[in-house]
């Protein structure tokens, strides 16, 4: 077993070389190294001790690939909202261009009830929902220079996610076949250790069964 270094009172494991962090990841997730040699590998670092850490990379791997998906499922609800906010108010700017500006709409009323109703429409200013249930007015382009940054954010980030979780997925894959192959080589190398029996011992036994069988 490989032993673990100390710093003052508390000791510290070693580090076995299983990830490296590259500059160009921005989130920083670590690229998980591929081993060429697993018997070298095995012999230098020690079965247990890699094992151990590739399994806690790989459960981190799997806790940031659930926290992006998330993360890219609630970005997806948005964008559909963000562009039939956009569409309405380029139709109520229109609208007001128009001979006739008022909008009828239909009002819930309570659920399942709906009373008919005209917009008046003629102030060229709109109410956006931020959140947290914070209402802004804004003008016409105020409000559609807003919405479309909100848009191009949204669908710029999703795709941000979407290139992380690939980058995950190889990790993931990686890690997966990393340790199969640790695993198959720890076998091997216990199946090597275990002493042989003796062949010529067991021909001999079977020649003097033989002579015995023919006598």
């Amino acid at each position: 077993r490989r032993k673990m270094a100390s710093q003052g009172d508390q000791p510290m494991e070693i580090q076995v070389p299983i990830a490296e962090t590259k500059e160009e990841n921005p989130k920083g997730i670590p690229n998980v190294i591929f081993i060429e040699n697993t018997e070298e590998f095995v012999s230098k670092w020690g079965y247990e001790l890699i094992m151990k850490q590739m399994n806690e990379l790989y459960s981190k791997y799997k806790f940031m690939e659930s926290k992006l998906v998330k993360s890219r499922e609630v970005m997806k609800t948005k964008v559909p909202d963000i562009k039939k906010a956009l569409e309405m108010v380029e139709f109520l700017q229109k609208k007001k261009e128009s001979e006739n500006p008022k909008v009828e709409t239909n009002f819930l009323i309570t659920d399942n009830i709906w009373a008919k109703g005209n917009i008046p429409n003629e102030t060229g200013k709109v109410g956006l929902w931020l959140g947290a249930n914070v209402m802004i007015e804004y003008t016409f382009e105020e409000a559609q220079q807003l919405l479309k940054t909100n848009l191009t954010n949204a669908e710029a980030n999703i795709t941000s996610l979407e290139k992380d979780l690939n980058f995950l997925k190889d990790q993931i894959t990686t890690t997966e076949v990393n340790l199969a192959r640790v695993h198959n080589e720890n076998v091997r190398q216990k199946q090597a250790a275990k002493p042989k029996g003796n062949q010529f011992g067991s021909i001999f036994k079977y020649k003097k069964q033989n002579r015995g069988k023919q006598g």
